[in-house]
């Protein structure tokens, strides 16, 4: 009858076997942390959270300082919707263990949020009174909380770089949202200020996540 895992590891090994004894005192301290496993399906819920939360956070404090008007959010509902389904299905797809597919459809839905940012403006009715890259940095900004619960999300897995872009994706959805709530410039304003923001937080994110150690290699 073969040896069990159990009874291997509670074998005493020989003095001069230094590398099998380094290996199995390793093994029965990584045994003995007990840690609690955190499912991917829950790091996915708060990753889209985190995003769902700091836009409702956002829009409640516009709308009770009257700098934009409930008729104005419906108007804009479509797109709000558009861009958290978004944010949903990337998220779940960088935490999945088989999301390969999701991951796909994540990046397909943010090309496809991204055009119809761009062409639901026109040219812009008033000239803006701050610099056009305010716009870029109050994203990031408002972006930040979200990323980094999506980086500590992603060390409970294997990194990879289409992973760690797609959480990206999700996270950028903040400020993309953020962007029509509160700027009403035009559409090359959209996509030189707005997209740029979206594209460098998923940039952040996979250079983050790769230089992070992972706390898990699932897949």
């Amino acid at each position: 009858m073969r040896p069990t895992l159990d009874s291997l590891l509670s074998q005493s090994y020989p003095t001069d076997a230094a590398v099998l004894g380094r290996t199995l005192d390793a093994a029965r301290q990584e045994l003995a942390r007990n840690r609690t496993v955190r499912r991917w399906r829950s790091q996915a819920f708060w990753v889209f959270t985190s995003t769902v939360a700091m836009v409702a956070l956002l829009a409640s404090v516009l709308l009770v300082t009257k700098q934009v008007a409930f008729s104005a959010l419906l108007r804009r509902a479509p797109l709000f919707g558009l861009l958290w389904v978004t944010g949903a299905v990337c998220a779940w797809g960088a935490l999945s263990p088989r999301g390969k597919w999701l991951r796909l459809g994540g990046i397909g839905l943010a090309v496809v949020s991204a055009v119809a940012l761009v062409l639901s403006r026109g040219e812009p009715l008033t000239q803006p009174s701050l610099p056009e890259w305010v716009c870029t940095l109050s994203h990031l900004s408002v972006a930040l909380g979200p990323l980094i619960v999506s980086l500590l999300a992603l060390r409970s897995a294997a990194f990879r770089p289409v992973r760690a872009m797609v959480a990206g994706l999700s996270v950028g959805t903040t400020g993309a949202l953020v962007g029509e709530l509160a700027c009403a410039q035009g559409w090359l304003h959209v996509a030189g200020y707005h997209l740029t923001a979206w594209a460098v937080v998923a940039i952040v994110e996979v250079v983050v996540s790769r230089s992070l150690k992972s706390r898990s290699f699932a897949p």
